[in-house]
């Protein structure tokens, strides 16, 4: 595919459309270089994180452009030869996260330059944000027919990542994304071994600033020798995907009573979990089932897999019967 003529052919086709082209030209060489057809939006990030920064741009092509989301990582003091290692191998581990193709997965387009030292990461704008902000503005006007909508998306999401052995490592509120059209995608795909590579054990260290009111109680330690650290998997994801179904269908992030995630810190190894929200949306089974999700290995029993999460949720979808 010649680059050159990027801009042309994409302009002859719908936005969904040209993102699908983008997704089938960077499977054949990923990831691709979009540096000359992004453009800021504004001189300031939309979003201002410790480690990375989220920039609201537009992506040009041809006559038709399209809204994009530039994540750029903060370099910190390295020095130019550092740099120039870890581009190389942010370059090799996005090769990976650029093959993932799956609808609840939010699609890496590219990567771009001049957002910092590091190159940064090209992804589709989601116009209703995360699905935390999401079921802040809109969650008293959501049927559980559209919460389970949600998370069958979710389900569906993670069950192909398990598919291809890949765990996620820190599923929250804030690493699934709602589109204009009110469907969930999974974000941070790939990103946890990338950052990791990046800043090192200080990333691990403070990885959990944000996440532990979802983060599986293993996930919680105290040991801080560095090799010992621990290492995610397919159970501490459902463990998450647990604390996600009770976010949906509440409105309202796990341990809600708790202000702050130095309090959820201190009650997670007491194994205090958040409490059945008082909601018509959280029916037994529902309630049962994120029981199941957080199951720990000294009650002697197994998490479900993200097959059955997902056949689960499918199953309530049934029970609602078709919308008229």
């Amino acid at each position: 595919m010649d680059p050159v003529n990027m801009p042309g052919l994409l302009a002859r086709v719908s936005p969904i459309s040209r993102f699908r082209w983008l997704k089938e030209a960077k499977e054949q060489s990923p990831p691709l270089d979009l540096s000359t057809n992004i453009s800021r939006q504004s001189i300031y990030q939309t979003v201002d994180g410790r480690w990375s920064d989220v920039w609201r741009c537009t992506l040009q092509q041809g006559p038709k452009s399209d809204e994009v989301a530039v994540k750029s990582f903060r370099s910190r003091f390295l020095e130019d030869d550092d740099i120039c290692k870890k581009n190389e191998t942010l370059r090799r581990e996005l090769e990976v996260a650029a093959s993932f193709d799956h609808d609840s997965i939010l699609s890496l387009l590219g990567i771009a330059t001049d957002f910092g030292r590091f190159m940064a990461l090209v992804y589709p704008w989601m116009a209703n944000g995360t699905l935390t902000s999401y079921l802040q503005c809109k969650g008293g006007q959501l049927s559980l027919h559209h919460r389970l909508v949600l998370l069958r998306d979710a389900a569906a999401g993670i069950r192909y990542l398990h598919s291809r052995s890949v765990v996620h490592g820190r599923l929250t509120g804030s690493d699934i994304l709602v589109s204009a059209a009110e469907r969930a995608q999974i974000s941070g795909v790939g990103l946890s071994g990338i950052m990791l590579e990046l800043f090192g054990t200080s990333y691990l260290s403070s990885s959990m600033n944000g996440t532990v009111r979802w983060a599986a109680p293993e996930a919680i330690t105290t040991d801080e020798v560095e090799s010992s650290a621990w290492i995610p998997t397919e159970k501490s994801d459902i463990y998450s995907f647990g604390s996600i179904m009770l976010q949906v269908c509440s409105g309202e992030v796990p341990y809600v009573h708790l202000q702050s995630d130095a309090q959820v810190l201190l009650a997670l190894p007491t194994g205090a979990k958040p409490p059945r929200p008082q909601t018509a949306c959280m029916n037994d089974r529902i309630w049962d089932f994120i029981q199941r999700c957080w199951l720990t290995e000294e009650l002697g029993a197994e998490r479900p897999s993200a097959e059955e999460a997902l056949h689960f949720i499918e199953e309530e979808l049934s029970l609602l019967g078709p919308l008229f």
